[in-house]
């Protein structure tokens, strides 16, 4: 990527969160600061994660300039939580550095960890974030998604280097279970989830019940309509594909799944939601 576009992206980031007026998407929050200039992480704005790096501004544009080239620039990405652990929950197997991650995450246990990473890594670190800062200062179509999977990539990069840390309780268990659940209602199985999280299916079956008021199955089916609803309202897809892609192999079911939760069948829902 050309290096005057990435200086002047940055430049652009610094220039906004020095001002403190920062142009915050609906998902997504970039701040910028030139060493010296901040003490540290600016207080979180809202329910976020933060990635953030702290990478010498040359080696981000590539080019010796004049000025503040040598300088590190603390680059500092924030996603809204709930939305970056579900997109992240149906790529992480159990057990990896990335599903650790997630777990503390999805529990609001937020630690501030300092992790080094050299070499080919380092680089790689440096160019996701340069994307991330042109992306967000030229806006184009997509741009938020466009960053979130930039994001991801990031995550996946660190993971491997961040101290291991998993839930403690059944609890912090469970609201890692209610996200993988979230993430992925169309597929979600009390076996698999039993398995993946280590519990007897009585014993998860039983926690989720007196947690949540609600059985696995009710559990489920209200997640699967609230993805059903999402699609309804944000693609023109056929009610049957609806169905499909929240796991049902007919109508019939989904129908009278979708009107016990909306009060309406989905074509009645999606008319009224666009008038």
């Amino acid at each position: 990527m050309d290096g005057a576009r990435i200086a002047a992206a940055v430049r652009q980031i610094v220039d906004e969160t020095g001002r403190r007026e920062p142009r915050a998407g609906r998902n997504v929050l970039m701040l910028a600061w030139l060493e010296g200039e901040l003490d540290g992480l600016p207080p979180n704005p809202g329910d976020f994660d933060i990635i953030s790096a702290a990478v010498p501004l040359d080696r981000l544009t590539g080019e010796r300039e004049e000025g503040d080239a040598c300088r590190k620039v603390f680059l500092a990405l924030y996603f809204r939580t709930k939305r970056f652990v579900q997109s992240l929950m149906p790529i992480a197997d159990e057990g990896s550095p990335l599903f650790r991650m997630l777990t503390t995450s999805a529990t609001k246990r937020h630690p501030v960890h300092r992790v080094s990473t050299s070499g080919p890594d380092s680089e790689l670190m440096a160019d996701l974030f340069a994307a991330a800062a042109v992306t967000y200062v030229e806006r184009r179509d997509g741009w938020e998604q466009v960053v979130e999977a930039l994001g991801v990539a990031i995550t996946a990069l660190v993971s491997p280097v961040v101290p291991e840390e998993g839930p403690k309780g059944a609890d912090e268990v469970l609201a890692v279970i209610l996200q993988d659940i979230a993430a992925r209602p169309e597929s979600a199985s009390l076996a698999e989830l039993a398995r993946r999280y280590s519990y007897s299916t009585t014993y998860l079956s039983e926690l989720i019940h007196e947690r949540c008021g609600m059985t696995f199955t009710e559990l489920v089916t209200k997640q699967r309509m609230e993805r059903a609803a999402m699609l309804l309202r944000a693609t023109s897809l056929p009610v049957r594909e609806v169905a499909r892609q929240v796991g049902y192999a007919g109508t019939s079911n989904f129908y009278r799944a979708f009107r016990a939760q909306f009060g309406c069948g989905p074509a009645e829902w999606r008319e009224a939601e666009r008038n």
